[in-house]
Protein backbone atom coordinates (compact mmCIF):
# COMPACT_ATOMS: atom_id res chain seq x y z
CA UNK A 1 0.00 0.00 0.00
CA UNK A 2 1.49 3.39 -0.99
CA UNK A 3 1.72 6.40 1.31
CA UNK A 4 -1.34 8.12 -0.10
CA UNK A 5 -3.63 5.13 0.38
CA UNK A 6 -2.26 4.49 3.87
CA UNK A 7 -2.99 8.07 4.82
CA UNK A 8 -6.54 7.89 3.45
CA UNK A 9 -7.09 4.71 5.49
CA UNK A 10 -5.74 6.31 8.68
CA UNK A 11 -7.85 9.43 8.08
CA UNK A 12 -11.05 7.42 7.73
CA UNK A 13 -10.68 4.84 10.53
CA UNK A 14 -8.01 6.32 12.81
CA UNK A 15 -10.31 8.01 15.33
CA UNK A 16 -12.78 5.09 15.76
CA UNK A 17 -9.91 2.63 16.13
CA UNK A 18 -8.24 4.79 18.80
CA UNK A 19 -11.49 5.03 20.76
CA UNK A 20 -12.02 1.27 20.68
CA UNK A 21 -8.42 0.55 21.65
CA UNK A 22 -8.52 3.08 24.51
CA UNK A 23 -11.72 1.61 25.93
CA UNK A 24 -10.32 -1.91 25.56
CA UNK A 25 -7.11 -1.05 27.38
CA UNK A 26 -9.14 0.65 30.13
CA UNK A 27 -11.17 -2.52 30.67
CA UNK A 28 -8.06 -4.68 30.80
CA UNK A 29 -6.36 -2.23 33.22
CA UNK A 30 -9.39 -2.33 35.55
CA UNK A 31 -9.41 -6.13 35.55
CA UNK A 32 -5.67 -6.14 36.20
CA UNK A 33 -6.05 -3.68 39.15
CA UNK A 34 -8.99 -5.66 40.61
CA UNK A 35 -7.06 -8.92 40.52
CA UNK A 36 -3.98 -7.30 42.07
CA UNK A 37 -5.98 -5.79 44.98
CA UNK A 38 -7.66 -9.02 46.01
CA UNK A 39 -11.07 -8.24 47.55
CA UNK A 40 -11.34 -4.66 46.19
CA UNK A 41 -14.54 -4.07 44.21
CA UNK A 42 -14.60 -3.34 40.49
CA UNK A 43 -15.79 0.23 41.15
CA UNK A 44 -12.79 0.96 43.32
CA UNK A 45 -10.50 -0.65 40.73
CA UNK A 46 -12.01 1.55 37.98
CA UNK A 47 -11.55 4.69 40.14
CA UNK A 48 -7.96 3.77 40.93
CA UNK A 49 -7.15 3.16 37.26
CA UNK A 50 -8.67 6.45 36.07
CA UNK A 51 -6.89 8.51 38.75
CA UNK A 52 -3.55 6.76 38.43
CA UNK A 53 -0.45 8.76 37.53
CA UNK A 54 0.58 8.29 33.90
CA UNK A 55 4.31 8.27 34.69
CA UNK A 56 4.03 5.73 37.50
CA UNK A 57 1.39 3.48 35.86
CA UNK A 58 2.37 -0.02 34.77
CA UNK A 59 0.88 -2.80 32.64
CA UNK A 60 -2.41 -2.10 30.88
CA UNK A 61 -2.85 1.15 32.79
CA UNK A 62 0.29 2.48 31.07
CA UNK A 63 -1.07 1.44 27.66
CA UNK A 64 -4.38 3.14 28.47
CA UNK A 65 -2.69 6.46 29.30
CA UNK A 66 -0.64 6.37 26.07
CA UNK A 67 -3.69 5.66 23.93
CA UNK A 68 -5.77 8.29 25.72
CA UNK A 69 -3.08 10.94 25.13
CA UNK A 70 -2.87 9.96 21.45
CA UNK A 71 -6.65 10.16 21.16
CA UNK A 72 -6.72 13.68 22.62
CA UNK A 73 -3.95 14.81 20.24
CA UNK A 74 -5.71 13.34 17.20
CA UNK A 75 -8.99 15.02 18.14
CA UNK A 76 -7.22 18.36 18.72
CA UNK A 77 -5.66 18.23 15.23
CA UNK A 78 -9.02 17.51 13.60
CA UNK A 79 -10.74 20.32 15.52
CA UNK A 80 -7.98 22.78 14.63
CA UNK A 81 -8.14 21.92 10.90
CA UNK A 82 -11.93 22.31 10.92
CA UNK A 83 -11.87 25.70 12.70
CA UNK A 84 -8.95 27.01 10.60
CA UNK A 85 -10.65 26.05 7.35
CA UNK A 86 -7.83 23.76 6.25
CA UNK A 87 -9.13 21.13 3.79
CA UNK A 88 -7.88 17.68 4.74
CA UNK A 89 -8.27 16.39 1.17
CA UNK A 90 -6.16 19.19 -0.31
CA UNK A 91 -3.55 18.77 2.42
CA UNK A 92 -3.20 15.04 1.85
CA UNK A 93 -3.13 15.43 -1.94
CA UNK A 94 -0.39 18.05 -1.87
CA UNK A 95 1.80 16.72 0.92
CA UNK A 96 1.40 13.00 1.28
CA UNK A 97 0.50 11.55 -2.13
CA UNK A 98 3.43 10.24 -4.14
CA UNK A 99 2.82 8.23 -7.31
CA UNK A 100 -0.73 9.13 -8.06
CA UNK A 101 -3.26 10.02 -10.76
CA UNK A 102 -4.94 13.41 -11.10
CA UNK A 103 -8.37 13.74 -12.73
CA UNK A 104 -9.69 17.25 -13.38
CA UNK A 105 -13.34 17.06 -14.37
CA UNK A 106 -16.68 18.80 -14.15
CA UNK A 107 -17.48 22.43 -14.82
CA UNK A 108 -15.40 25.32 -13.50
CA UNK A 109 -16.44 28.97 -13.50
CA UNK A 110 -12.93 30.10 -12.59
CA UNK A 111 -11.07 29.95 -15.88
CA UNK A 112 -7.70 31.65 -16.05
CA UNK A 113 -7.69 35.22 -17.47
CA UNK A 114 -8.00 35.07 -21.23
CA UNK A 115 -9.84 31.74 -21.15
CA UNK A 116 -13.20 32.81 -19.82
CA UNK A 117 -16.33 30.86 -20.63
CA UNK A 118 -18.60 32.32 -23.31
CA UNK A 119 -20.62 35.28 -22.17
CA UNK A 120 -23.99 34.14 -23.52
CA UNK A 121 -26.32 32.71 -20.85
CA UNK A 122 -27.14 29.74 -23.07
CA UNK A 123 -23.52 28.66 -23.39
CA UNK A 124 -22.91 29.07 -19.67
CA UNK A 125 -26.01 27.09 -18.77
CA UNK A 126 -25.25 24.30 -21.25
CA UNK A 127 -21.61 23.13 -21.20
CA UNK A 128 -20.18 21.39 -24.23
CA UNK A 129 -20.25 18.05 -22.40
CA UNK A 130 -21.06 16.56 -19.03
CA UNK A 131 -18.77 13.64 -18.25
CA UNK A 132 -19.21 13.45 -14.48
CA UNK A 133 -20.26 9.80 -14.66
CA UNK A 134 -17.27 8.93 -16.84
CA UNK A 135 -14.89 10.83 -14.54
CA UNK A 136 -16.16 8.90 -11.52
CA UNK A 137 -15.87 5.64 -13.43
CA UNK A 138 -12.28 6.39 -14.41
CA UNK A 139 -11.40 7.27 -10.83
CA UNK A 140 -12.97 4.05 -9.50
CA UNK A 141 -11.18 2.00 -12.18
CA UNK A 142 -7.82 3.46 -11.15
CA UNK A 143 -8.31 3.43 -7.37
CA UNK A 144 -7.35 -0.22 -6.66
CA UNK A 145 -3.81 0.24 -8.02
CA UNK A 146 -3.18 3.99 -7.70
CA UNK A 147 -3.58 6.96 -5.45
CA UNK A 148 -6.30 8.99 -7.15
CA UNK A 149 -7.04 12.68 -6.64
CA UNK A 150 -10.08 14.03 -8.45
CA UNK A 151 -11.24 17.63 -8.72
CA UNK A 152 -14.98 17.45 -9.36
CA UNK A 153 -16.96 20.65 -8.71
CA UNK A 154 -20.72 20.35 -8.34
CA UNK A 155 -20.47 16.64 -7.50
CA UNK A 156 -23.64 15.12 -6.06
CA UNK A 157 -23.58 13.35 -2.72
CA UNK A 158 -24.04 9.88 -4.23
CA UNK A 159 -20.94 10.33 -6.41
CA UNK A 160 -18.94 11.67 -3.47
CA UNK A 161 -19.93 8.68 -1.31
CA UNK A 162 -18.82 6.21 -4.00
CA UNK A 163 -15.47 7.98 -4.45
CA UNK A 164 -14.78 8.30 -0.74
CA UNK A 165 -15.68 4.65 -0.17
CA UNK A 166 -12.98 3.68 -2.68
CA UNK A 167 -10.35 5.75 -0.85
CA UNK A 168 -10.24 8.46 -3.51
CA UNK A 169 -9.27 11.99 -2.51
CA UNK A 170 -11.97 14.39 -3.72
CA UNK A 171 -11.47 18.12 -4.18
CA UNK A 172 -14.95 19.40 -4.87
CA UNK A 173 -14.09 23.10 -4.74
CA UNK A 174 -14.51 25.27 -7.85
CA UNK A 175 -10.83 25.76 -8.64
CA UNK A 176 -9.10 27.58 -11.46
CA UNK A 177 -6.40 25.84 -13.47
CA UNK A 178 -3.30 26.82 -11.42
CA UNK A 179 -5.11 26.17 -8.14
CA UNK A 180 -6.44 22.80 -9.31
CA UNK A 181 -3.01 21.60 -10.45
CA UNK A 182 -1.42 22.68 -7.17
CA UNK A 183 -4.12 21.29 -4.89
CA UNK A 184 -4.17 17.92 -6.69
CA UNK A 185 -0.39 17.53 -6.52
CA UNK A 186 0.08 17.44 -10.29
CA UNK A 187 3.79 18.26 -9.94
CA UNK A 188 4.32 14.73 -8.53
CA UNK A 189 1.67 12.83 -10.51
CA UNK A 190 2.34 10.13 -13.07
CA UNK A 191 -0.90 10.61 -15.02
CA UNK A 192 -3.21 13.58 -15.47
CA UNK A 193 -6.63 13.24 -17.12
CA UNK A 194 -8.08 16.57 -18.27
CA UNK A 195 -11.80 16.08 -18.81
CA UNK A 196 -13.58 19.22 -17.81
CA UNK A 197 -16.79 20.06 -19.62
CA UNK A 198 -15.12 22.51 -22.02
CA UNK A 199 -12.53 21.12 -24.44
CA UNK A 200 -10.64 24.44 -24.59
CA UNK A 201 -10.11 24.30 -20.84
CA UNK A 202 -8.76 20.76 -21.21
CA UNK A 203 -6.21 22.03 -23.73
CA UNK A 204 -5.14 24.77 -21.29
CA UNK A 205 -4.90 22.20 -18.48
CA UNK A 206 -2.75 19.93 -20.63
CA UNK A 207 -0.39 22.73 -21.65
CA UNK A 208 -0.07 23.89 -18.05
CA UNK A 209 0.62 20.35 -16.84
CA UNK A 210 3.37 19.84 -19.43
CA UNK A 211 4.98 23.25 -18.97
CA UNK A 212 8.46 23.64 -17.47
CA UNK A 213 6.83 25.63 -14.67
CA UNK A 214 5.22 22.47 -13.27
CA UNK A 215 8.57 20.68 -13.68
CA UNK A 216 7.21 17.15 -13.97
CA UNK A 217 8.93 15.57 -17.01
CA UNK A 218 7.50 12.12 -16.26
CA UNK A 219 3.85 13.22 -16.39
CA UNK A 220 1.60 11.64 -19.03
CA UNK A 221 -1.64 13.40 -20.00
CA UNK A 222 -4.97 12.31 -21.45
CA UNK A 223 -6.97 15.20 -22.88
CA UNK A 224 -10.69 14.87 -23.60
CA UNK A 225 -11.95 16.64 -26.73
CA UNK A 226 -15.75 16.85 -26.91
CA UNK A 227 -18.02 17.17 -28.87
CA UNK A 228 -17.32 14.81 -31.76
CA UNK A 229 -17.52 17.54 -34.43
CA UNK A 230 -14.58 19.29 -32.72
CA UNK A 231 -12.64 16.04 -32.31
CA UNK A 232 -12.99 15.20 -36.00
CA UNK A 233 -10.98 18.25 -37.06
CA UNK A 234 -8.77 18.48 -33.97
CA UNK A 235 -4.98 18.46 -34.41
CA UNK A 236 -2.95 18.20 -31.23
CA UNK A 237 0.13 19.65 -32.93
CA UNK A 238 -1.75 22.95 -33.35
CA UNK A 239 -1.66 23.44 -29.58
CA UNK A 240 1.47 21.70 -28.28
CA UNK A 241 5.15 21.79 -29.08
CA UNK A 242 6.51 18.72 -30.83
CA UNK A 243 8.53 17.69 -27.78
CA UNK A 244 5.29 17.32 -25.79
CA UNK A 245 3.18 15.42 -28.33
CA UNK A 246 4.30 11.95 -27.25
CA UNK A 247 3.16 12.60 -23.67
CA UNK A 248 -0.47 13.26 -24.59
CA UNK A 249 -3.34 11.05 -25.70
CA UNK A 250 -6.44 12.81 -27.01
CA UNK A 251 -9.68 10.93 -26.43
CA UNK A 252 -13.38 11.23 -27.15
CA UNK A 253 -15.97 9.10 -25.37
CA UNK A 254 -17.96 8.29 -28.53
CA UNK A 255 -14.82 7.11 -30.33
CA UNK A 256 -13.85 4.86 -27.42
CA UNK A 257 -17.37 3.40 -27.33
CA UNK A 258 -17.37 2.77 -31.09
CA UNK A 259 -14.02 1.02 -30.98
CA UNK A 260 -15.20 -1.35 -28.26
CA UNK A 261 -18.60 -2.00 -29.85
CA UNK A 262 -17.12 -3.00 -33.21
CA UNK A 263 -14.37 -5.04 -31.57
CA UNK A 264 -16.57 -6.85 -29.05
CA UNK A 265 -19.45 -7.35 -31.50
CA UNK A 266 -17.83 -7.69 -34.96
CA UNK A 267 -20.28 -7.17 -37.83
CA UNK A 268 -18.74 -9.87 -40.04
CA UNK A 269 -18.56 -12.68 -37.47
CA UNK A 270 -21.39 -14.70 -39.05
CA UNK A 271 -19.99 -14.44 -42.61
CA UNK A 272 -16.25 -14.09 -41.92
CA UNK A 273 -15.17 -17.15 -43.94
CA UNK A 274 -17.73 -16.78 -46.76
CA UNK A 275 -17.88 -14.59 -49.90
CA UNK A 276 -20.98 -12.87 -48.51
CA UNK A 277 -20.81 -9.15 -47.90
CA UNK A 278 -21.46 -7.41 -44.58
CA UNK A 279 -24.63 -5.38 -44.03
CA UNK A 280 -24.93 -3.29 -40.86
CA UNK A 281 -28.16 -1.65 -39.74
CA UNK A 282 -27.13 1.42 -37.71
CA UNK A 283 -30.00 3.09 -35.86
CA UNK A 284 -29.07 6.48 -34.42
CA UNK A 285 -26.58 8.90 -35.96
CA UNK A 286 -25.54 10.75 -32.85
CA UNK A 287 -21.91 10.96 -31.79
CA UNK A 288 -21.68 7.21 -31.06
CA UNK A 289 -23.40 6.28 -34.33
CA UNK A 290 -21.09 8.52 -36.35
CA UNK A 291 -18.06 7.05 -34.61
CA UNK A 292 -19.28 3.51 -35.32
CA UNK A 293 -19.65 4.47 -38.98
CA UNK A 294 -16.06 5.69 -39.08
CA UNK A 295 -14.81 2.54 -37.36
CA UNK A 296 -16.62 0.41 -39.95
CA UNK A 297 -14.80 2.28 -42.72
CA UNK A 298 -11.47 1.70 -41.00
CA UNK A 299 -11.89 -1.98 -40.16
CA UNK A 300 -14.49 -3.14 -42.69
CA UNK A 301 -12.06 -4.92 -45.00
CA UNK A 302 -13.07 -8.54 -45.07
CA UNK A 303 -12.54 -11.77 -46.98
CA UNK A 304 -15.24 -10.93 -49.55
CA UNK A 305 -13.48 -7.63 -50.45
CA UNK A 306 -16.96 -6.12 -50.84
CA UNK A 307 -17.66 -2.70 -49.39
CA UNK A 308 -19.47 -2.85 -46.08
CA UNK A 309 -23.09 -1.88 -46.62
CA UNK A 310 -24.56 0.38 -43.92
CA UNK A 311 -28.21 1.37 -43.60
CA UNK A 312 -28.38 4.54 -41.53
CA UNK A 313 -31.59 5.35 -39.65
CA UNK A 314 -32.25 8.64 -37.86
CA UNK A 315 -34.56 11.60 -37.80
CA UNK A 316 -31.94 13.87 -39.43
CA UNK A 317 -29.86 11.18 -41.05
CA UNK A 318 -29.28 12.91 -44.40
CA UNK A 319 -27.86 16.05 -42.81
CA UNK A 320 -25.68 14.00 -40.45
CA UNK A 321 -24.43 11.83 -43.29
CA UNK A 322 -23.45 15.02 -45.14
CA UNK A 323 -21.62 16.23 -42.04
CA UNK A 324 -19.77 12.92 -41.74
CA UNK A 325 -18.69 13.08 -45.40
CA UNK A 326 -17.56 16.67 -44.95
CA UNK A 327 -15.35 15.63 -42.03
CA UNK A 328 -14.13 12.45 -43.78
CA UNK A 329 -14.59 12.70 -47.58
CA UNK A 330 -13.21 9.19 -48.09
CA UNK A 331 -16.10 7.59 -46.16
CA UNK A 332 -18.18 7.27 -49.33
CA UNK A 333 -15.29 5.45 -51.04
CA UNK A 334 -15.15 2.68 -48.47
CA UNK A 335 -18.78 2.23 -47.42
CA UNK A 336 -21.99 1.57 -49.34
CA UNK A 337 -24.44 3.77 -47.46
CA UNK A 338 -28.22 3.96 -47.64
CA UNK A 339 -30.26 6.33 -45.48
CA UNK A 340 -33.71 6.11 -43.89
CA UNK A 341 -34.93 9.43 -42.46
CA UNK A 342 -37.66 8.85 -39.90
CA UNK A 343 -38.55 9.39 -36.26
CA UNK A 344 -37.69 6.43 -34.08
CA UNK A 345 -41.21 6.16 -32.68
CA UNK A 346 -42.58 5.90 -36.25
CA UNK A 347 -40.49 2.88 -37.18
CA UNK A 348 -42.81 0.00 -38.01
CA UNK A 349 -43.62 -3.03 -40.11
CA UNK A 350 -42.94 -1.38 -43.48
CA UNK A 351 -39.36 -0.32 -42.70
CA UNK A 352 -38.45 -3.55 -40.91
CA UNK A 353 -39.75 -5.69 -43.77
CA UNK A 354 -37.87 -3.66 -46.37
CA UNK A 355 -34.58 -3.90 -44.51
CA UNK A 356 -34.91 -7.62 -43.92
CA UNK A 357 -35.73 -8.31 -47.59
CA UNK A 358 -32.59 -6.55 -48.80
CA UNK A 359 -30.56 -8.55 -51.32
CA UNK A 360 -27.66 -8.46 -48.84
CA UNK A 361 -28.98 -9.87 -45.55
CA UNK A 362 -28.30 -7.88 -42.39
CA UNK A 363 -25.38 -9.32 -40.43
CA UNK A 364 -25.35 -6.93 -37.45
CA UNK A 365 -27.62 -4.32 -35.88
CA UNK A 366 -26.30 -1.47 -33.73
CA UNK A 367 -29.03 0.53 -31.98
CA UNK A 368 -27.36 3.71 -30.72
CA UNK A 369 -30.06 6.22 -29.82
CA UNK A 370 -29.88 8.11 -26.52
CA UNK A 371 -33.32 6.85 -25.45
CA UNK A 372 -33.28 3.44 -23.77
CA UNK A 373 -37.01 2.91 -24.40
CA UNK A 374 -36.56 3.57 -28.12
CA UNK A 375 -33.58 1.20 -28.14
CA UNK A 376 -35.64 -1.47 -26.40
CA UNK A 377 -38.62 -1.19 -28.76
CA UNK A 378 -36.54 -1.19 -31.94
CA UNK A 379 -34.43 -4.13 -30.74
CA UNK A 380 -37.43 -6.25 -29.75
CA UNK A 381 -39.31 -5.62 -33.00
CA UNK A 382 -36.25 -6.35 -35.14
CA UNK A 383 -35.49 -9.56 -33.27
CA UNK A 384 -39.10 -10.69 -33.60
CA UNK A 385 -39.17 -10.10 -37.38
CA UNK A 386 -35.73 -11.65 -37.98
CA UNK A 387 -36.47 -14.80 -36.00
CA UNK A 388 -39.82 -15.19 -37.73
CA UNK A 389 -38.16 -14.79 -41.12
CA UNK A 390 -35.48 -17.33 -40.19
CA UNK A 391 -38.17 -19.83 -39.18
CA UNK A 392 -39.67 -19.53 -42.68
CA UNK A 393 -36.43 -20.29 -44.47
CA UNK A 394 -34.87 -16.84 -44.47
CA UNK A 395 -31.27 -15.97 -43.55
CA UNK A 396 -30.10 -16.45 -39.95
CA UNK A 397 -31.20 -13.73 -37.56
CA UNK A 398 -28.52 -11.11 -36.93
CA UNK A 399 -27.33 -10.10 -33.49
CA UNK A 400 -28.63 -6.84 -32.06
CA UNK A 401 -26.42 -4.62 -29.90
CA UNK A 402 -28.21 -1.80 -28.06
CA UNK A 403 -26.55 1.14 -26.38
CA UNK A 404 -27.54 1.52 -22.74
CA UNK A 405 -27.34 5.22 -21.73
CA UNK A 406 -26.14 6.24 -18.28
CA UNK A 407 -28.82 5.55 -15.70
CA UNK A 408 -30.67 3.05 -17.89
CA UNK A 409 -32.16 -0.16 -16.53
CA UNK A 410 -34.71 -1.72 -18.89
CA UNK A 411 -32.17 -2.96 -21.44
CA UNK A 412 -30.18 -4.87 -18.84
CA UNK A 413 -33.42 -6.40 -17.60
CA UNK A 414 -34.39 -7.49 -21.13
CA UNK A 415 -30.91 -8.87 -21.80
CA UNK A 416 -31.13 -10.98 -18.62
CA UNK A 417 -34.74 -12.17 -18.73
CA UNK A 418 -36.05 -11.41 -22.23
CA UNK A 419 -36.85 -13.97 -24.90
CA UNK A 420 -34.17 -13.18 -27.48
CA UNK A 421 -32.36 -16.48 -27.91
CA UNK A 422 -28.99 -14.97 -27.02
CA UNK A 423 -29.11 -12.59 -29.99
CA UNK A 424 -29.50 -9.43 -27.91
CA UNK A 425 -26.56 -7.71 -26.25
CA UNK A 426 -26.32 -4.54 -24.17
CA UNK A 427 -23.41 -2.17 -24.43
CA UNK A 428 -23.39 -0.14 -21.23
CA UNK A 429 -21.60 3.21 -21.02
CA UNK A 430 -20.96 2.84 -17.30
CA UNK A 431 -20.00 0.03 -14.97
CA UNK A 432 -22.67 -2.26 -13.66
CA UNK A 433 -23.97 -1.17 -10.27
CA UNK A 434 -22.16 -2.73 -7.35
CA UNK A 435 -19.36 -4.30 -9.37
CA UNK A 436 -15.70 -3.47 -9.53
CA UNK A 437 -15.36 -4.04 -13.25
CA UNK A 438 -14.46 -0.96 -15.24
CA UNK A 439 -16.69 0.31 -18.00
CA UNK A 440 -15.76 -0.30 -21.65
CA UNK A 441 -14.86 3.38 -21.96
CA UNK A 442 -12.48 3.51 -19.02
CA UNK A 443 -11.01 0.18 -20.06
CA UNK A 444 -10.21 1.45 -23.54
CA UNK A 445 -8.70 4.65 -22.22
CA UNK A 446 -6.61 3.40 -19.33
CA UNK A 447 -5.52 -0.19 -19.80
CA UNK A 448 -2.32 -1.16 -21.59
CA UNK A 449 -3.91 -4.45 -22.60
CA UNK A 450 -5.54 -2.86 -25.64
CA UNK A 451 -2.14 -1.61 -26.78
CA UNK A 452 -0.23 -4.86 -26.29
CA UNK A 453 -0.43 -5.97 -29.92
CA UNK A 454 0.02 -2.40 -31.16
CA UNK A 455 3.26 -2.09 -29.20
CA UNK A 456 4.55 -5.39 -30.54
CA UNK A 457 3.75 -4.38 -34.12
CA UNK A 458 5.54 -1.08 -33.63
CA UNK A 459 8.61 -2.73 -32.10
CA UNK A 460 8.77 -5.10 -35.06
CA UNK A 461 8.55 -2.13 -37.44
CA UNK A 462 11.40 -0.37 -35.61
CA UNK A 463 13.55 -3.51 -35.74
CA UNK A 464 12.97 -3.77 -39.50
CA UNK A 465 13.83 -0.12 -40.03
CA UNK A 466 17.00 -0.46 -37.93
CA UNK A 467 18.04 -3.46 -40.02
CA UNK A 468 17.43 -1.55 -43.27
CA UNK A 469 19.50 1.38 -42.01
CA UNK A 470 22.32 -0.99 -41.04
CA UNK A 471 22.33 -2.49 -44.54
CA UNK A 472 22.22 0.93 -46.20
CA UNK A 473 24.23 3.57 -44.30
CA UNK A 474 22.84 6.33 -46.52
CA UNK A 475 19.28 5.54 -45.43
CA UNK A 476 17.78 7.87 -42.82
CA UNK A 477 15.99 6.50 -39.80
CA UNK A 478 12.19 6.64 -40.17
CA UNK A 479 10.36 9.36 -38.25
CA UNK A 480 8.17 6.74 -36.53
CA UNK A 481 11.19 4.66 -35.46
CA UNK A 482 10.96 5.74 -31.83
CA UNK A 483 10.27 3.91 -28.56
CA UNK A 484 6.54 3.58 -27.84
CA UNK A 485 6.72 5.78 -24.74
CA UNK A 486 7.96 8.75 -26.78
CA UNK A 487 6.07 7.97 -29.99
CA UNK A 488 3.61 10.61 -31.18
CA UNK A 489 -0.03 9.72 -30.72
CA UNK A 490 -0.65 9.83 -34.48
CA UNK A 491 1.68 6.87 -35.01
CA UNK A 492 0.33 5.07 -31.96
CA UNK A 493 -3.18 5.29 -33.41
CA UNK A 494 -1.94 3.85 -36.70
CA UNK A 495 -0.53 0.84 -34.84
CA UNK A 496 -3.78 0.48 -32.87
CA UNK A 497 -5.73 0.37 -36.12
CA UNK A 498 -3.51 -2.40 -37.45
CA UNK A 499 -3.83 -4.31 -34.18
CA UNK A 500 -7.62 -3.95 -34.15
CA UNK A 501 -7.78 -5.61 -37.59
CA UNK A 502 -5.79 -8.65 -36.49
CA UNK A 503 -8.87 -10.37 -35.08
CA UNK A 504 -10.70 -9.67 -38.37
CA UNK A 505 -7.88 -11.40 -40.22
CA UNK A 506 -7.95 -14.42 -37.92
CA UNK A 507 -11.69 -14.84 -38.41
CA UNK A 508 -11.31 -14.55 -42.19
CA UNK A 509 -9.10 -17.67 -42.30
CA UNK A 510 -10.95 -19.54 -39.52
CA UNK A 511 -8.10 -19.36 -37.03
CA UNK A 512 -7.82 -18.81 -33.31
CA UNK A 513 -4.88 -18.47 -30.96
CA UNK A 514 -4.34 -21.57 -28.82
CA UNK A 515 -1.73 -22.52 -26.24
CA UNK A 516 0.97 -24.98 -27.24
CA UNK A 517 -0.28 -28.52 -26.73
CA UNK A 518 -3.96 -27.58 -26.49
CA UNK A 519 -4.72 -27.68 -30.23
CA UNK A 520 -3.20 -28.91 -33.47
CA UNK A 521 -1.16 -26.10 -35.08
CA UNK A 522 -2.55 -24.91 -38.39
CA UNK A 523 -0.13 -22.52 -40.12
CA UNK A 524 -1.29 -20.33 -42.98
CA UNK A 525 -0.87 -21.57 -46.51
CA UNK A 526 0.18 -19.37 -49.46
CA UNK A 527 -3.39 -18.70 -50.56
CA UNK A 528 -4.42 -17.55 -47.10
CA UNK A 529 -1.36 -15.32 -46.80
CA UNK A 530 -2.24 -13.71 -50.13
CA UNK A 531 -5.83 -13.14 -48.94
CA UNK A 532 -4.71 -11.49 -45.71
CA UNK A 533 -2.14 -9.38 -47.58
CA UNK A 534 -4.95 -7.98 -49.76
CA UNK A 535 -7.06 -7.29 -46.66
CA UNK A 536 -4.19 -5.55 -44.91
CA UNK A 537 -3.44 -3.38 -47.94
CA UNK A 538 -7.09 -2.29 -48.16
CA UNK A 539 -7.14 -1.51 -44.43
CA UNK A 540 -3.95 0.55 -44.72
CA UNK A 541 -5.28 2.36 -47.81
CA UNK A 542 -8.58 3.22 -46.11
CA UNK A 543 -6.80 4.43 -42.97
CA UNK A 544 -4.59 6.75 -45.02
CA UNK A 545 -7.52 8.01 -47.10
CA UNK A 546 -9.62 8.76 -44.00
CA UNK A 547 -6.67 10.73 -42.61
CA UNK A 548 -6.54 12.93 -45.72
CA UNK A 549 -3.91 11.12 -47.81
CA UNK A 550 -4.29 10.68 -51.57
CA UNK A 551 -2.52 8.98 -54.45
CA UNK A 552 0.51 10.52 -56.17
CA UNK A 553 3.35 8.96 -58.10
CA UNK A 554 5.85 10.22 -55.51
CA UNK A 555 5.52 10.09 -51.74
CA UNK A 556 5.22 13.44 -49.94
CA UNK A 557 4.49 13.27 -46.20
CA UNK A 558 3.87 17.01 -45.98
CA UNK A 559 1.23 16.98 -48.72
CA UNK A 560 0.00 13.52 -47.66
CA UNK A 561 0.68 11.85 -51.00
CA UNK A 562 1.54 8.16 -51.39
CA UNK A 563 2.17 6.05 -54.52
CA UNK A 564 0.73 2.83 -53.01
CA UNK A 565 -2.84 4.08 -52.62
CA UNK A 566 -4.02 1.80 -55.43
CA UNK A 567 -5.89 -1.51 -55.71
CA UNK A 568 -3.77 -4.49 -54.70
CA UNK A 569 -3.63 -5.80 -58.27
CA UNK A 570 -1.99 -2.57 -59.45
CA UNK A 571 0.87 -2.69 -56.95
CA UNK A 572 4.28 -3.86 -58.10
CA UNK A 573 5.50 -7.24 -56.88
CA UNK A 574 7.99 -5.91 -54.28
CA UNK A 575 5.21 -3.88 -52.65
CA UNK A 576 2.83 -6.88 -52.62
CA UNK A 577 5.60 -8.95 -51.07
CA UNK A 578 5.94 -6.37 -48.30
CA UNK A 579 2.25 -6.86 -47.53
CA UNK A 580 2.73 -10.65 -47.43
CA UNK A 581 5.77 -10.30 -45.16
CA UNK A 582 3.81 -7.91 -42.97
CA UNK A 583 1.02 -10.47 -42.52
CA UNK A 584 3.50 -13.24 -41.70
CA UNK A 585 5.16 -10.99 -39.10
CA UNK A 586 1.78 -10.07 -37.62
CA UNK A 587 0.89 -13.72 -37.09
CA UNK A 588 4.28 -14.41 -35.57
CA UNK A 589 3.87 -11.47 -33.20
CA UNK A 590 0.36 -12.32 -31.99
CA UNK A 591 1.33 -15.95 -31.42
CA UNK A 592 4.43 -15.02 -29.45
CA UNK A 593 6.33 -17.89 -27.91
CA UNK A 594 3.47 -19.62 -26.08
CA UNK A 595 0.66 -19.77 -28.68
CA UNK A 596 0.00 -21.24 -32.11
CA UNK A 597 -2.53 -20.69 -34.87
CA UNK A 598 -5.26 -23.34 -34.74
CA UNK A 599 -8.45 -24.00 -36.67
CA UNK A 600 -11.47 -22.41 -35.09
Amino acid sequence: MNAGKLFVLIRRIGLPVLVVMTLGSLALAVVQAWQAAGQTGLGQALYATLTSDAQQATGWAKVMHILFTTLLGWAAVRVYMATAGIRWDAFSARRLARRHVVILAGRSTRMSPGHESPASPESVAKPLSDKTALACDLALSLAPMNTVVINLPQADQASLDRLWAAGITVLNDDLGIPQALEAAGASRAGLLIAMRDRYDENIVLTRAALSPTLNNPGLQCKCMIEPLRVRQSFRLEDYLERISLARVRVFNEAELVARRIVRDHPPEASVATTPRGVHVLLVGMGSVGQSVLLQLARLGHYRSELKTKVTLVDQQVKARWRDARAAYPALADWLQVETEETRFENLGQEQFTRWLQDERPITMVYVCTKNEIANLRISRLLLERMRLREAHGGPPAARVVALDPSGGSVLEEFATYGDHGGLFHVFSLTRASGTAASSPVSGSLLTDTDDAWAKCLHEDYCAGDDQACAQDPSRQKAVANQPWDVLEETYREANRGSADHLEVKLRAVARILAAHGEAEPSPLDAEEIELLARMEHNRWWAERALNGWSYASRRDDLLKHHPNMLPYEQLDEPTRQKDRDSVINMMRIVCGTDQVLARS
